[in-house]
């Protein structure tokens, strides 16, 4: 009988195949086969598959590469076994990846009772840098089936493990927490070697009572206000740093992501195998769409706006061609949605700037490079998977944080040119919002500039002032209220469904709204990329297109600016084009399931950019004249 190792020993990920869904598209074992003539099933958690095949072609069962990729060195002796029982003879094999002949296979033999069966291994004249998919190989079956209920591969010596903190800021996510918590304690890692730290920001939800019932040896510090994640990650550093026996390693990660076993341990192997690396990143997932990739890091811009993520929104399998052979990635910054760190970079860099939230862990990474020469990696085998809250959620209170945020870090990295490029780009920004009548954003972008020169940072309290309205119904009733009427006409842009992407027919459900109100209102479907197959829901239908002559497109958005028609027009969120948002005089904007509405006022539009002239002229004087204080924001 084999000795199966411990589970954080094992090179290879979901060793029992205990997945959701087994397919060729699933992310960490696959089936191969050409014929349909054959039958899988999961036995519940832990107890693996079992397969049969009818046919006389073998169908294989394939560790993918996405968090299952195994790597092995030369002139080393490895162990593998299997746990299983079969009616038939059946292969297990080494294929390294882009060879199609197997490196190593065993044949194991039929066996009636559930065994183990092991081997030790070595291969000599092996390429580092190519990962191996483990595969087994199932012929006919005859009639029976085999039972596979775990693999593993393994080091003849036992890799040491160091001792990891685990850091989460949370504020009033208590079932999350709980969650991620949960499947802390079922991780692949030693469970001695693993210590970990909630840093509560003032939750009201009960967070603290769940933490002492369910978790009592997590160590909870407790902030006495919402200090952000910014603020919430230095309190975690702070207690870091006073501590005698430091871990040397640590891991921050967002309370409400969801982990595999492997998460973590894909980490703490990178750093360990190159010195070089002082922070490894995961890459996030859709948890809603398990198998789609939604970031694995990337790099901030360092002469405007903004960042470029490595990938954004793809299926996992329409990028095997660029990941198969990239174990990891160089970026210029890991998300703090999850990534680990060596703790000792705390004492040369510090902790975070007082940025509350956005850009605090992007200007980290960039200053650990910048002053420790170390680099900052995504592990391409560890995953978490979150919801992605952030790209349906309307972009409001955070264009505050990123206007300051980004302005701080370029006065610091960039200089002033490159800072005087990003503040134009924030004052046109600011004027588009005032242009389509969004005049909260427009003050909130306006307060970011304003906050970066005078230094302050940390949170600030914003109140919008759109109207809310929770359905259709409490938008006419503002519309009747100030009009005296119903609305004679509502233009539906046709981007709602696009931008919430849940399967749900939002725009269908406000035409039908539309039509018990008023069943006179004239419905305008408007729509600037159409695909000719969606059903039409109104009563007329306008494709949107722009002259290619400038001073034409300019007129006619000069003129919807100020002349706008009587009605109404709904559009989601992230439609920020000035035509379609000044098609009439109430904007509905779909935004979280509700409506925030803005009135047509020409006043305050001209009052706003004339305070917008002034500000400017006194912002370009303190960029030329006067010293700011890049330093405000330092969280040392």
């Amino acid at each position: 009988m084999s000795h199966t190792p411990e589970p954080w020993y094992n090179l290879l990920a979901y060793p029992d195949l205990d997945i959701d869904k087994l397919s060729e598209r699933s992310l960490f074992w696959q089936i191969e086969s050409h014929h349909p003539f054959y039958m899988i099933n999961q036995n519940g958690k832990g107890k693996g598959v079992s397969a049969a095949n009818f046919f006389h072609e073998p169908i294989i069962l394939k560790s993918g590469f996405w968090g299952n990729r195994v790597y092995l060195e030369s002139e080393r002796n490895f162990r593998i076994g299997m746990t299983y029982n079969s009616s038939v003879r059946f292969y297990l094999a080494l294929y390294q990846y882009g060879n199609p002949t197997p490196t190593l296979f065993w044949v194991l033999d039929p066996a009636a009772e559930l065994c183990e069966w092991e081997a030790e291994f070595e291969i000599k004249d092996l390429s580092p840098k190519l990962p191996f998919h483990v595969k087994l190989i199932i012929p006919d079956t005859k009639g029976g089936e085999i039972r596979a209920k775990g693999i593993f591969i393994c080091d003849t010596v036992s890799e040491s493990l160091p001792e990891v903190m685990v850091g989460i800021v949370t504020y009033n996510r208590k079932e999350y927490l709980a969650e991620l918590l949960k499947q802390i304690d079922e991780m692949a890692y030693p469970p001695e070697k693993i210590k970990v730290v909630v840093v509560n920001n003032a939750s009201s939800d009960g967070t603290d009572e769940m933490l002492a019932a369910q978790f009592p040896d997590v160590t909870v510090l407790k902030n006495k206000k919402n200090l952000g994640g910014a603020g919430g990650f230095n309190t975690f550093f702070k207690h870091m740093i006073n501590l005698d026996n430091r871990s040397p390693f640590a891991w921050l990660i967002d309370d409400d992501a969801q982990i595999d076993r492997y998460t973590l341990i894909h980490l703490v192997r990178v750093l360990l195998e190159n010195e070089a690396f002082a922070v490894a990143g995961s890459v996030m997932m859709d948890l809603e769409h398990p198998s789609v990739v939604y970031e694995s890091g990337g790099t901030l811009y360092h002469d405007r706006f903004g960042w470029k993520a490595n990938i954004l929104h793809r299926e996992a399998r329409e990028l095997h061609h660029i990941i198969d052979m990239e174990r990891v990635w160089e970026v210029g910054y890991a998300g703090a949605y999850s990534f680990a760190f060596r703790t000792n970079v705390l004492d040369k860099v510090g902790i975070w700037r007082d940025y509350f939230l956005h850009v605090d862990d992007s200007e980290w990474c960039h200053r650990i490079q910048k002053l420790t020469g170390k680099k900052v990696v995504i592990s391409n085998d560890s995953l978490i998977w979150h919801v992605l809250q952030g790209a349906r959620k309307p972009f409001t209170f955070l264009r505050y944080y990123e206007t300051r945020n980004f302005l701080d870090f370029f006065s610091v990295y960039s200089g002033k040119k490159a800072t005087a490029k990003v503040l134009l780009q924030c004052i046109v920004m600011s004027i588009r919002q005032l242009i389509i009548k969004r005049r909260d954003l427009f003050s909130f972008h306006l307060s970011g500039i304003e906050d970066f020169f005078e230094g302050r940072f940390g949170k600030r309290e914003m109140q919008r002032s759109a109207i809310a309205a929770k359905d259709m119904k409490a938008v006419f009733a503002e519309y009747e209220a100030v009009k005296n009427r119903k609305p004679e006409v509502v233009f539906l842009v046709r981007e709602i469904n696009h931008y919430v992407n849940d399967g749900i027919d939002y725009e269908a459900k406000i035409a039908e709204q539309i039509r018990e109100l008023s069943p006179r209102t004239k419905i305008v479907e408007v729509s600037l990329h159409w695909d000719g197959v969606t059903p039409r829901l109104g009563d007329a239908f306008l494709h949107l297109t722009y002259s290619r002559r400038r001073i034409i497109k300019l007129f006619k958005q000069m003129w919807k600016v100020f002349f706008h028609a009587e009605g109404i027009v709904v559009l989601p969120f992230w439609n920020e084009a000035i035509v379609p948002n000044n098609f009439a005089c109430l904007t509905a904007v779909y935004e979280d399931k509700q409506f925030s509405l803005y009135w047509t006022d020409r006043k305050a539009l001209l009052k706003s950019l004339f305070h917008v002239v002034k500000r400017v002229v006194s912002w370009s004087a303190k960029m030329l004249l006067k010293p700011y204080d890049v330093s405000a924001s330092s969280g040392k």
